[in-house]
């Protein structure tokens, strides 16, 4: 009886060995690095059948920081000596606020090319990119103490109650400090659906190493505004700011697919 399975075992590894060299299903491996708008990244690729192929791997945005970044805060004349009058504080009204926006991304990848003809480079990409949802964070990097001013104003109930909260105006948002400083966070979905096209095959046939590249978009869904307090970070809804300042992170704030075009140097393990 053993005998008859690791004879059947054998015949049926043998069959499949068979299958994958007739129908070239997962018999390749390839391996490839990348550079482009998603960072810097690595892959692997094999080739499920002669017009489908299926890549996985990483991509990372190092962290980069656009600094000076000028915004204002929502308080007029009259807006600041109250809070002058409420807090004890006898500094000027901050006129000239900087805040800095650090972006960074990392993802997970898996793709899946589909090749309109046997032997073509073309190829049309589905898949799906999950990884960290936070993609900026923005703080301030002046104003200290009118900073704290303004914290110790917005946790008074009844004053907040009779002039309004206050806090930094960027884009449609308001970021309200939190002691000496006003932190926020754009995040996005951790799962990001990817569709694109390009050029290039993952596990080359007819040379060792081969270029590649690729052109789509992840969609993000609607970017969404936190801004850290003492009870921990607390998402912002859009305002009616009408602020015309905030640059980078204003942008950012209000894309919803994120482009990618990615350049690849691939090449054949086996």
């Amino acid at each position: 009886m053993k005998k008859t399975l690791l004879l059947v075992a054998a015949s049926a590894m043998m069959s499949l060995q068979a299958t994958k060299a007739e129908t070239n299903i997962f018999n390749h491996l390839g391996a490839g690095v990348e550079v482009g708008t998603t960072g810097i990244g690595f892959e692997f690729a094999t080739p499920i059948t002669d017009y489908l192929q299926l890549r996985a791997g990483m991509a990372i945005l190092p962290s980069f920081t656009v600094k000076n970044i000028k915004v204002h805060l929502n308080a007029d004349q009259q807006d600041w000596q109250h809070v002058q009058a409420v807090t004890g504080y006898t500094g000027s009204k901050p006129d000239d606020i900087r805040i800095n926006g650090k972006a960074t991304k990392a993802d997970f990848k898996m793709l899946l090319d589909v090749f309109p003809f046997r032997g073509s480079t073309f190829h049309i990409t589905a898949g799906f990119y999950a990884g960290k949802s936070q993609v900026l964070e923005a703080y301030t990097t002046n104003y200290g103490e009118a900073m704290q001013a303004v914290t110790e104003f917005n946790n008074d109930p009844a004053a907040v109650a009779q002039y309004g909260e206050l806090g930094v105006e960027v884009g449609d948002y308001l970021l309200t400090p939190n002691g000496s400083q006003a932190r926020g966070f754009v995040k996005v979905k951790g799962f990001k659906p990817y569709v694109g096209l390009g050029f290039g095959r993952g596990v080359p046939t007819k040379t060792r190493l081969s270029f590649a590249m690729d052109l789509g978009v992840q969609f993000w869904s609607t970017p969404e505004f936190y801004v850290q307090q003492k009870n921990g970070e607390v998402r912002l809804t859009k305002q009616d700011l009408g602020d015309k300042d905030g640059g980078f992170v204003k942008t950012v704030s209000k894309i919803k697919v994120y482009p990618c075009l990615n350049f690849r140097l691939t090449g054949c393990i086996f």
